[in-house]
């Protein structure tokens, strides 16, 4: 798998020869085809760097994190103008259902997260929202991440998407060994190129604590997605064919569960367990040929979503 070749997508989104602005149908499927051109099989590169002190005393980390991965990027849902992809990471022997992608066309509601766990919605209005996709990013276990609109724009042999500055939790990758910051202000942008796509990010890493807030440094991120033609993804594609169905169901009780709050609290562990052990432990199940009901489903989500502060209020 070490190898890979350039793939040209054909009847892609490389059309496009000028910036003029098209008809709104027009532009429509060019952003469609942008968003489906991000699956297939990919030599993935992690790449992170902090690159500026923003507080006295603070010392960046001199080391980029850097690591090589290969993943299948598959559509796991697509109505139109709601498309699903879904991540699955595969290393040696080892398969990992990894983050997933929602894009939704003209999205009237925005999840801001607000940092320790917790989650508002924001609504947009029908003219701010026009021409936009928003992204949605999830966890492992589908539970949010973070949300942020724009527009994508399309260039004669590539096509990028632009968000807004959104808040975003520690990455998994930091907040396992460290606890100075809170969370990320990110600027995230996708650009869908002639053999894969690349995912550049302007971070900064704030406090927010004891009533105070403030950024403390900030870092550079590049994941670059380039397409193989001659990887072997078979376990990936196994664990996807028998799980798709059971990860359709969790996307929609959380999907239903964040609809019905104005507020999304999560709990770190639940008698002592996270939810990430717990959904990864009814995965298994299900690649074993156990049946998990919805309802199973449900009670271990509903378990793990704590009641905001705001929300006992009458």
């Amino acid at each position: 798998m070490k190898s890979f070749t350039p793939f040209l997508i054909a009847g892609a989104i490389f059309a496009c020869s000028n910036l003029h602005a098209a008809e709104p149908s027009e532009a429509f499927e060019k952003d469609r085809k942008a968003i489906l051109a991000m699956t297939g099989d990919f030599e993935v590169n992690f790449y992170f760097h902090e690159t500026l002190p923003l507080q006295a005393g603070y010392k960046t980390i001199g080391k980029p994190y850097e690591e090589d991965a290969y993943e299948t990027v598959k559509v796991a849902e697509d109505d139109g103008k709601r498309i699903v992809l879904q991540h699955i990471l595969q290393v040696d022997r080892v398969v990992v259902k990894h983050w997933s992608q929602v894009w939704t066309y003209e999205d009237q509601e925005i999840l801001e997260f607000q940092g320790h766990s917790k989650w508002e919605k924001k609504s947009v209005s029908e003219a701010d929202a026009k021409g936009k996709w928003t992204q949605r990013v999830t966890e492992v276990t589908d539970a949010p991440r973070y949300e942020a609109a724009g527009k994508w724009v399309h260039h004669d042999e590539s096509s990028e998407w632009t968000s807004d500055v959104t808040s975003r939790p520690l990455p998994r990758r930091e907040y396992t060994s460290r606890s100075d910051y809170d969370f990320l202000a990110v600027t995230n942008r996708h650009t869908v190129t002639s053999n894969g796509w690349h995912h550049e990010q302007d971070n900064t890493k704030w406090v927010k604590r004891d009533g105070k807030q403030f950024p403390l440094c900030r870092e550079v991120g590049l994941n670059r997605y380039i397409r193989v033609t001659d990887g072997e993804f078979a376990r990936a594609n196994s664990y996807w064919d028998k799980t798709a169905g059971f990860w359709k169901t969790v996307r929609t009780v959380w999907d239903e569960s964040i609809a019905s709050r104005p507020v999304t609290v999560l709990q770190e562990k639940v008698n002592d367990a996270s939810l990430y052990k717990n959904m990864e432990a009814m995965g298994k199940r299900v690649t074993q040929g156990e049946t998990v009901s919805d309802a199973e489903i449900r009670s271990l989500i509903a378990s793990f979503l704590a009641v905001a502060p705001d929300q006992t209020k009458p």
